[in-house]
């Protein structure tokens, strides 16, 4: 049966399609620190973690270049990734369904989640490119 006939259709689990072991950056660090992470890696955003190594926020992309459309961007200082990042962070569980997790993504406005465990733990980090590996596809009349 050609593709144009099958209906498209998400399963599994964030646990399913998620990255682990994401990379971290502290919110002590320099700003100029993030920016070269998403630099190296093209990411879009990375969680924030304290000394201790708890999650505390998210920085994007778009919190980069935030700093730069306010209407004196120079007037506040910068520093740290703490000063830029996004609390709270957006988090999901591990065992959420895939489809809650595009429902979520949409709803907060983000291109990922940071899946967590018990105590906050981070466990690994969901995409909305990650999302997509969940779609499969069925026959229209089923």
């Amino acid at each position: 049966m050609e593709q144009s006939q099958k209906q498209p259709y998400l399963t599994g689990k964030v646990e399913d399609v998620m990255t682990v072991d994401p990379l971290t950056i502290a919110e002590d660090e320099p700003i100029s620190s993030l920016v070269e992470m998403f630099l190296t890696y093209h990411f879009h955003g990375v969680p924030v973690v304290n000394a201790k190594g708890r999650l505390v926020g998210i920085a994007r992309d778009s919190e980069v270049l935030a700093m730069f459309v306010a209407r004196e961007p120079f007037v506040v200082r910068y520093r740290t990734v703490g000063d830029i990042m996004h609390v709270p962070p957006f988090t999901i569980s591990p065992d959420a369904t895939i489809q809650r997790a595009a429902l979520k993504m949409f709803v907060d406005g983000t291109r990922f989640l940071v899946v967590v465990g018990e105590g906050q733990k981070i466990k690994g980090i969901v995409t909305r490119i990650d999302l997509i590996k969940g779609i499969r596809w069925k026959d229209a009349d089923q």
